[in-house]
């Protein structure tokens, strides 16, 4: 083993590091002399916008509604007797008057023939007493009969009367039941299938021979939220909402969002709080001369009339949640995203009445929010909302109906 070895290992060790340091030493005095590379241009977030604009919005809101017969007529028998003939088509339209059913009538014939002749019988009774009546005012003058039957004359007159009159009213009933053994239709509608078939004996007290559902016009029962109701009436006391009370009007949706061409006219109000449901029922009425609408039928019904003055809708899309509640993003002067807590009103088309946190004419982000901060600098374009409310809608050429109680009428008469 060589005696230097450890010397020479210690002195190349010292050399390595001499090395190292001068390499180091340069690299640093050559990154100083390195300037700093400039820093990132901020880039605008691209945005889409809308500019807030006061309207009077409608706000009756859409509630779900069930359809009715303004008219369902249960047909019976009004005499005894057999059926004879059906004669109309089950499930087919009729009108008032029509012939539907056929009773046995000879009977009844008989009897008619029967109270005639009693009829005839009494007015002859009649003719003869009125001849005793004349003999005896005569007779009387020359005291040829006596004060009595003179008064036995005037009764016999006065009964014979009577008894003609009874008669003329026994065959005005016998003519009656004769005349109901053909059963017509009470009402104009939609006929149910036969409840009795022909030959069946019926009679006033137990044959139900048919229903008769009236399609034009058609109710349509509301169920209005309490909440819905006392805040509409709060809102309209204070001023906040304005109603037409020309209109009273409803619009109607059937499935698949289709319109009915008529509106219908709101009737009736309960003044009541349904304790069960906790709802305020109404009644609209409503054309429907085509049949496109059933009794029973579901609709969803929008209320006409109702606007919230000078109000500011948000769409839905722009509002957001933090620890403070909701909030949006409001393009300020600097185009800048601003945070802007909001408190929001009711559901209207097209989003939310904006109760309190912005005014009309601030600009607000409803597109491209995943991208924004607060204090982002953004590129904002500016859109058009998809509803236009216009001007309020005139209903002038409908029928004038009567006046929505409960929207109206104090808590104290409206809460039990």
């Amino acid at each position: 083993m060589n005696a230097y070895a450890p010397l020479l290992s210690i002195g190349n060790s010292r050399h390595f590091r001499h090395v190292l340091v001068a390499v180091t030493t340069l690299l640093l005095v050559a990154a100083c002399d390195q300037t700093p590379p400039p820093a990132p241009e901020e880039r605008a977030q691209p945005v889409k916008t809308v500019v807030l604009k006061a309207e009077d919005v409608p706000v009756g809101g859409q509630y779900p509604g069930s359809m009715e017969s303004s008219k369902e007529v249960q047909v019976r028998a009004r005499v005894e007797g057999i059926l004879l003939h059906r004669r109309y088509t089950e499930g087919a339209r009729v009108e008032a008057g029509q012939l539907l059913y056929e009773i046995d009538a000879a009977p009844f014939e008989v009897a008619l023939s029967r109270s005639r002749a009693q009829l005839a019988n009494a007015r002859a009774s009649l003719s003869s007493a009125e001849r005793r009546w004349r003999r005896a005012s005569e007779l009387i003058q020359s005291n040829a009969i006596s004060q009595r039957d003179r008064d036995d004359a005037e009764s016999g007159l006065e009964q014979a009367r009577a008894a003609v009159q009874l008669a003329e009213a026994e065959v005005r009933a016998a003519q009656i039941n004769v005349d109901y053994c053909k059963v017509r239709a009470p009402i104009s509608g939609m006929t149910s299938r036969e409840r009795v078939s022909e030959g069946s004996l019926v009679g006033p007290n137990n044959s139900l021979l048919t229903t008769i559902t009236q399609l034009d016009p058609l109710w349509v029962n509301i169920s209005l939220p309490d909440e819905m109701v006392l805040l509409l009436r709060r809102m309209l006391k204070d001023g906040e909402l304005s109603y037409d009370e020309s209109q009273r009007a409803v619009l109607i949706e059937t499935a698949g969002n289709q319109q009915h061409p008529h509106l219908g006219h709101i009737d009736f109000s309960d003044s009541t709080i349904d304790r069960r449901t906790g709802t305020v029922q109404f009644r609209a009425t409503v054309a429907n001369p085509d049949g496109s609408l059933l009794p029973g039928q579901f609709v969803r019904v929008r209320l006409q009339g109702l606007y919230s003055r000078n109000a500011l809708v948000l769409p839905e899309r722009a509002v957001l949640q933090n620890a403070k509640g909701s909030f949006v993003y409001v393009v300020n002067a600097q185009q800048r995203a601003e945070v802007r807590q909001v408190r929001l009103g009711l559901e209207v088309d097209g989003g939310r009445i904006v109760d309190a946190g912005l005014k009309a004419g601030e600009e607000v982000v409803v597109e491209g929010l995943v991208r924004v901060r607060p204090s982002s600098l953004l590129a904002p374009q500016r859109i058009e909302l998809a509803h236009n409310y216009g001007p309020k809608p005139n209903f002038a050429d409908q029928p004038a109906r009567l006046k929505v109680g409960a929207l109206s009428q104090p808590a104290s008469e409206v809460v039990q």
